[in-house]
């Protein structure tokens, strides 16, 4: 079957961006970008293999500017990162990721070239809440090792792992960062109030801040999960619930919500463990 796509750019011999019908694509196929250039036609379907993705309208226009201004290795790691990630979890990812994904990893070349130190304050929590994701993310840095002979810090594949999990979420990057920031106050208030230092590697921990992820999803969202324990709770863990209570609060000023008594109850759950592993 004849067809006709413009190539944009050449990312590498087996990945080209290219145009059709006023539409962005990244095509995947063995050397359909063997000397390649900007104008070039595809014209035969048979060269396309296992990938063919169309960059959504709203993203068209900022990935067109990406594949201008950013190096053709680095969107060809971006796109096998992106392929990866899709393989692992068995879903699409939203299209934002081959704008955001890009221009990120560019960035942190740059960084990396001028021996800027990149923090990530909120590894540890990422590396909690997003485990799924950090594991492709950590796979990754591996391909960027193996193609662009550059070694990622931990921080940078917390960043990476941002990323993968706002793609999948269908969420800005920001409302990632947004709720890590917010779960590792609530970790640093609760630890505060109970006068202890826990083992941020601890199983105890653990459950807690992933409770936490789910829990500030459903307080901004206004959803209300049933809890049939409630009332023996505020009875056998009465010291808990207040600390609950406190918890709560300052989570509903973070979010500008009120934070329910089923949430309160929960929370004391996991605080009352949260002690006794101390």
């Amino acid at each position: 079957m004849d067809i006709d796509y413009k190539v944009l750019k050449s990312l590498s011999s087996n990945v080209v961006v290219s145009e059709k019908d006023s539409n962005v694509y990244v095509l995947f196929g063995k050397g359909i970008g063997f000397g390649k250039k900007p104008g070039e036609r595809i014209t035969k379907e048979s060269t396309i293999e296992q990938k063919f993705i169309k960059i959504d309208d709203s993203e068209k226009d900022n990935y067109v500017e990406i594949v201008k201004n950013v190096e053709g290795q680095i969107l060809a790691v971006t796109e096998e990162i992106i392929s990866l990630a899709e393989d692992i979890l068995k879903e699409k990812l939203t299209s934002r990721i081959h704008v955001g994904l890009a221009d990120h990893i560019s960035f942190a070349m740059k960084r990396m070239e001028l021996e800027i130190d990149i923090v990530n304050p909120f590894l540890n929590e990422i590396q909690t809440i997003y485990p799924d994701e950090y594991s492709i993310a950590e796979k990754g840095s591996k391909l960027i090792k193996e193609k662009l002979n550059v070694e990622l810090p931990e921080s940078e594949i917390g960043f990476i792992t941002l990323h993968i999990h706002s793609a999948r979420a269908n969420v800005e990057v920001s409302q990632s960062l947004k709720y890590t920031k917010i779960i590792k106050e609530v970790m640093e208030y609760i630890q505060e109030i109970l006068g202890i230092n826990t083992n941020q590697k601890s199983m105890e921990y653990a459950r807690l801040v992933s409770h936490l992820r789910y829990a500030l999803d459903r307080i901004e969202n206004d959803k209300v999960l049933k809890n049939v324990m409630l009332e023996s709770i505020k009875t056998s863990m009465s010291e808990e619930f207040e600390i609950s209570k406190k918890v709560c609060k300052f989570i509903s000023k973070k979010l500008f919500k009120e934070v329910c008594e089923d949430e309160i109850g929960y929370m004391s759950l996991h605080i009352y463990r949260l002690k006794q592993s101390n």
